[in-house]
């Protein structure tokens, strides 16, 4: 099971880059990049709740895709 960050669809419809949304969360440009290019193998709560307070968001399945794998089942 992986997840899938819908970060690029959430800052298209905002009209922002990474480098606005690092500094209007507090969040690192290197942890918005790596979030938005689905690159981690783990996230932490500070960083989910920054961005879902951001995009005011109130599930997770707004800001990630769950996607089950065959070798998941």
């Amino acid at each position: 099971m992986k997840l899938k960050s819908k970060l690029p669809t959430l800052m298209e419809k905002q009209g922002i880059d990474q480098k606005t949304l690092a500094a209007k969360t507090g969040l690192s440009p290197t942890t918005v990049g790596k979030v938005y290019n689905n690159h981690f193998k783990a996230i932490d709560v500070h960083t989910v709740t920054a961005l879902m307070k951001h995009f005011n968001l109130k599930r997770l399945d707004d800001l990630f895709q769950v996607i089950v794998e065959e070798d998941d089942e």
